[in-house]
């Protein structure tokens, strides 16, 4: 079960992971979303795929007038039924993808008398912002092991929500390293979409917000301007906007005087051709278990800055690879950004190393060591 099929980490690990699974076994994969996105029609192309709505009103014609009577009498709407078709089938496994589905597993625990096992992409903040109530003991009660993207993610289960360590196993997130290199535009046709220069390209991607730390990218910008300036130095950021955050961030450019010099593109489908205008890629998130953004910068030879104690792209960054600061440093950031633009023959042998590096996370190294161990673990 996935929460939806929006382009974002944690349903791009499994659409690769259920991608691997249909190309290499002979098992079948039945998926249950409770929202669609982007990346739905790619789900519906490996198996049969139902889109469920638990809560939403039955967008049916016949049920939409019937729900308008009902409101008018004080009477509750009709919802969305449960797909019919899957309360009579039998599954050897149920394997629910994110802290946001753990919610469904005492209902699909009636239905399916199987083992539970769910993936944990989630670090404490997200789990207390959002899913405060996921591990209560009913839904921890229904699940048989866990599975998280990273060893942060391993330690706050234990510390946090009081999972038994005995019951979580690590599999990092995984990436698709052949994808990337399908590119349908340049390096210098991008370079001219967005006005850059010759000039050095710190990059970064996501979708904009505070626990991405996209307001300390501003900050550290700013710092780099007053260190060096005049600099050639720019600094781009690939992803989703809000129209709130998009004034924000508009607003904070103008007032510290980076207009030209910060670019956000907003969404971008085809981000591995921005990848490539990136001399490092600055991951500023305050809390990341694992993220597929700096996994696939890295793959394309671009060393990773990013802060200490925030998720699990510190525990493999080294010196070789990039930088790692104490968090929330912004000086110390904005220096070492200095440093690399200043030194293009180290900045680039760190590139060269780290896209070494994450070959042990291509899916073709995950994804069948993920695959047995779910499948042979009793």
């Amino acid at each position: 079960m996935l929460h939806d099929a929006r382009l974002m980490g944690a349903q791009i690990v499994m659409l690769h992971f259920i991608k691997w699974i249909k190309q290499h076994t002979d098992y079948q994969v039945t998926m249950l979303l409770k929202a669609g996105g982007e990346l739905l029609p790619a789900f519906q192309q490996l198996g049969l795929t139902y889109v469920w709505r638990p809560g939403l009103k039955s967008p049916a014609p016949g049920r939409r007038v019937l729900n308008v009577f009902r409101r008018q009498m004080g009477k509750p709407e009709l919802e969305v039924p449960f797909p019919k078709a899957l309360t009579g089938q039998d599954f050897d496994l149920v394997y629910l993808n994110t802290a946001d589905c753990l919610a469904f597993a005492p209902l699909l625990k009636q239905f399916y008398k199987c083992r539970f096992y769910a993936h944990i992409h989630e670090l404490s903040y997200s789990l207390q912002a959002y899913f405060p109530d996921a591990f209560n003991a009913g839904n921890t009660t229904a699940v048989d092991h866990y599975i998280a993207a990273s060893d942060s993610v391993r330690r706050s289960l234990i510390k946090k929500q009081g999972i038994d360590e005995n019951k979580i196993t690590v599999f990092n997130e995984f990436i698709a390293i052949k994808e990337l290199t399908a590119f349908s535009t340049t390096s210098a046709e991008i370079r001219k979409e967005l006005g850059l220069d010759s000039g050095f390209i710190v990059g970064a991607a996501g979708q904009a917000g505070w626990r991405k730390g996209t307001d300390l990218f501003l900050q550290i910008a700013a710092k780099v301007n007053q260190l060096s300036p005049g600099n050639m130095i720019k600094f781009v950021w690939v992803g989703y906007q809000s129209p709130e955050f998009q004034a924000q961030a508009d607003y904070e450019i103008t007032r510290m005087g980076l207009v030209g010099q910060v670019i956000f593109t907003g969404v971008k489908e085809n981000l591995q051709d921005y990848y490539q205008v990136f001399d490092l890629f600055l991951l500023a998130s305050r809390e990341d278990p694992f993220p597929l953004v700096a996994l696939e910068a890295a793959a394309m030879q671009k060393p990773v800055f990013c802060f200490e104690d925030t998720g699990g792209i510190p525990e493999i960054i080294t010196s070789e690879t990039g930088a790692t600061v104490p968090y929330g440093n912004i000086d110390e950031m904005a220096t070492a950004i200095e440093k690399a633009a200043g030194n293009l023959k180290h900045t680039r042998r760190q590139g060269e190393i780290a896209s070494k590096m994450m070959q042990q996370f291509d899916v073709n190294e995950i994804a069948p060591k993920l695959f047995n161990f779910i499948t042979n673990t009793r």
